[in-house]
């Protein structure tokens, strides 16, 4: 009983437009006042603990770091090796894209600033050599969602946080699945632009190759130092993304020189704003899973779920379309925040590892990211590109399949998650 009101206020406060962090306290709080004997303060004393992590603080560097290099410079350059080696290609402009958001991902770990930096600086070039407007934003919006999956990803931070998931080891399974969706769209990419007729740029010398190799060393270099720091045991996640600020600001400021103070100041201004959101909101769900808990609402969905099945193909099946029609509506982060401690018990029960159902439930909130009502990622690109959602949509289909097609691959060959346990 408890955990339907719980559920029924959520959703109605969320429909009628209260912002997700107020409507997890607020559906907390009128719960543990009316219908249950807890201690108000806990709300209070829960969403202290909850942000009072030093995993958590990786969150806000990493956001500037990606700010920081996708103005100084840092974007731009690896964009120009991507085009180097695969711009030759059939549909070669849309490769570069998928291409240069595995190198950006690697280093932003945000599938918005990925779409916002590399639509910037693509599609203007994809419209010139003819592409069709609608296709080459919505190409853009599909291949920002690698930004949040390979390492270092925000959204699997926050899901690491919320279920005590070893960072690393989120970080490390999410890198085949990165790579497999670059790979993937690279493919479906060719496939469209050979119907299409959209032929490549010249190919490349080895010379050539060499030169954007040379001039965007420094970009180049940024994921070795966040994630090798990382794998070899130098730094934890939150070292590293320090060292990923001081690195970048360095590298922009004073070697590339295409930044000034006052644009520094500006990046970190608007990281505080975006991390004051996400700190408000975890702080909240953290009192809100802390109910969940009291209440052994978990508990409950898992006996639930294994009376209806004890299938493990059947009950992934379930949960990958439960995610797919909750990414249409919410983000990612408070989805993640408000399902990951409610399904893990489940995903425990059926022998899921917990860095596989974190890697997946991620893909699966980010291509909500593409997916209409909500599809943040659309409406990024559609303003990028100056281009309307309805000549976006009509070119979605392919790239989305494809997104799928990774996803069920993830789910369903634990492999691409937990090959190096």
């Amino acid at each position: 009983m408890i955990a339907l009101v719980l559920f029924v206020v959520l959703i109605a406060l969320i429909m009628l437009g209260v912002p997700v962090g107020f409507a997890l306290g607020g559906a907390t709080i009128i719960i543990m006042q009316f219908f249950t004997k807890l201690d108000l303060s806990m709300v209070a004393s829960y969403s202290v603990t909850g942000v009072d992590s030093l995993t958590m603080m990786a969150i806000p560097f990493f956001i500037l770091s990606g700010v920081v290099m996708s103005v100084g410079g840092l974007a731009r350059r690896l964009v120009d090796v991507a085009a180097s080696l695969v711009g030759w290609m059939m549909g070669g402009l849309g490769a570069v894209v998928s291409l240069a958001s595995m190198f950006f991902g690697a280093i932003s770990g945000s599938s918005l600033a990925t779409v916002s930096c590399i639509g910037g600086i693509m599609v203007p070039e994809m419209q010139k050599k003819g592409y069709d407007l609608g296709y080459s934003a919505v190409f853009t919006a599909c291949a920002g969602t690698i930004g949040a999956v390979i390492p270092p990803s925000i959204p699997l931070v926050v899901y690491g946080v919320c279920t005590s998931t070893s960072i690393g080891d989120l970080f490390l399974g999410g890198i085949f699945p990165g790579v497999m969706i670059g790979i993937a769209l690279i493919i479906s990419n060719y496939i469209v632009c050979k119907k299409k007729g959209y032929v490549g740029a010249e190919r490349k010398s080895g010379r050539e190759i060499l030169k954007a190799v040379w001039e965007a060393k420094w970009a180049l270099f940024a994921p070795v130092i966040i994630l090798g720091d990382i794998y070899s045991g130098i730094f934890t996640p939150t070292e590293a993304s320090v060292v990923s600020v001081v690195y970048s600001t360095i590298v922009a400021l004073f070697i590339y020189k295409e930044i000034t103070w006052k644009d520094l100041y500006n990046a970190i201004v608007g990281a505080a704003v975006t991390n004051g959101t996400t700190t408000f909101l975890l702080g909240l769900s953290t009192a809100f899973a802390a109910l969940l808990s009291f209440e052994q609402i978990p508990s409950m969905l898992t006996n639930a779920i294994i009376n209806f099945t004890d299938n493990k193909f059947l009950f992934l099946m379930l949960v990958n379309v439960i995610l797919l029609v909750i990414g249409c509506f919410i983000d990612n982060i408070p989805a993640t925040t408000i399902l990951a401690p409610m399904l893990l018990p489940a995903m425990n029960a059926f022998g899921v590892d917990p860095v596989t159902f974190g890697v997946f439930m991620t893909m699966n909130l980010l291509i909500g990211l593409v997916t209409p009502p909500y599809g943040c990622s659309l409406f990024v690109a559609s303003a990028v590109c100056k281009v309307k959602m309805e000549d976006m949509l009509k070119n979605i289909a392919i790239p989305l399949a494809t997104l799928i097609i990774c996803l069920l691959l993830t789910t369903y060959i634990p492999w691409f998650t937990t090959w190096f346990l």
